[in-house]
């Protein structure tokens, strides 16, 4: 696992598609969104980008912090700007803010490589001596390249 502090010099906008879940609900099969959120994206939205299109998951909206409260996920591609918007097929747009990220980097299959990404952060940041403040506005993760099979992951979380 590599870490590294990067900073954001300037916001980056996505369009995706939404939806709301918890880190609770998706434990389970039966209630977990985030698989069929990736899913659906991936059968109407990945031919239409062009190929090696990086892809990002923004997490959002965050209720309260990872053990409990809702957040939102955007399974989505960046935009050059607010007017590049479609409005066609409930797509949404967020803004990645500029600022303080830590990020965690793995390389391999997916969906294990995103959950090893994640678990090396939630290990981290509830250490008793990290030395780093997690900000809960937004985190996301960058899928290098757009492959969502195999490949690196960079999962970024804000910091203060």
């Amino acid at each position: 696992m590599t870490s590294e502090i990067k900073e954001l010099s300037e916001a980056i906008v996505c369009s995706g598609i939404s939806v709301r879940t918890t880190n609770n609900a998706e434990i389970s099969h039966d209630t977990a969104k985030l698989g069929r959120l990736w899913q659906k994206f991936y059968q109407n939205h990945v031919k239409s980008l062009p190929e090696g299109e990086d892809i990002y998951g923004v997490f959002h909206n965050y209720e309260s912090d990872d053990l409990v409260g809702a957040f939102d996920v955007v399974a989505s591609w960046k935009v050059d700007s607010e007017q590049e918007q479609q409005s066609a097929g409930n797509l949404v747009t967020v803004s990645i803010p500029a600022g303080k990220y830590l990020v965690f980097s793995e390389q391999g299959r997916m969906p294990n490589t995103v959950m090893n990404a994640w678990e090396n952060a939630w290990t981290y940041f509830n250490d008793p001596s990290c030395e780093h403040t997690r900000t809960y506005q937004v985190d996301f993760e960058q899928y290098i390249g757009g492959n969502l099979e195999f490949g690196q992951i960079d999962l970024y979380i804000g910091i203060e």
